[in-house]
């Protein structure tokens, strides 16, 4: 069974195996793997692991910001951002990744912000915003290129 819980000190290293991970998928436009350094400022509220047979396989980080006038939130108000999700390959299609979220979510309205926002550089974009829609998000805006 997954558990998820608050990243704690000694799974940092763990976190940045499995973003080395995901970098190597090549799933993910421009991306790089996380530093020990980055990973411990986001230690607290807005880091969660999920734990399978005590192995971490997956990760959600988030942060907290101020807006400055957004056209879907309004200046002043604090909402989320969930910045990553990443689960292990061979844990995806447990529901783990949506376990994160909900665990993020919970907490941040647990903490009075009630609006949140994702971005993605996904390859798999279609999926992700299945993924996302699921937690209540809509599209605010699409980006392409050519």
């Amino acid at each position: 069974m997954v558990t998820i819980r608050k990243a704690n000190a000694i799974d940092v290293l763990k976190v940045i195996e499995l973003s080395e991970l995901w970098v190597s998928e090549s799933i993910t436009y421009g991306l790089g793997a996380n530093s020990e350094e980055m990973l411990k400022n986001f230690l607290g509220d807005y880091f969660w692991v999920a734990e399978y047979n005590s192995e971490v396989i997956g990760y959600i980080l988030g942060s907290v910001h101020e807006s400055e006038g957004l056209a879907v939130i309004e200046k002043g108000e604090h909402y989320l951002v969930i910045d990553e999700v990443y689960v292990h390959p061979e844990y995806r299609c447990e529901n783990t990744g949506h376990m994160l979220v909900d665990h993020l979510l919970q907490t941040a309205e647990q903490n009075g912000i009630t609006r949140s926002i994702v971005y993605s550089a996904s390859k798999q974009w279609q999926k992700i915003i299945g993924f996302y829609e699921k937690h209540g998000f809509d599209m605010w805006f699409v980006q392409m290129y050519r």
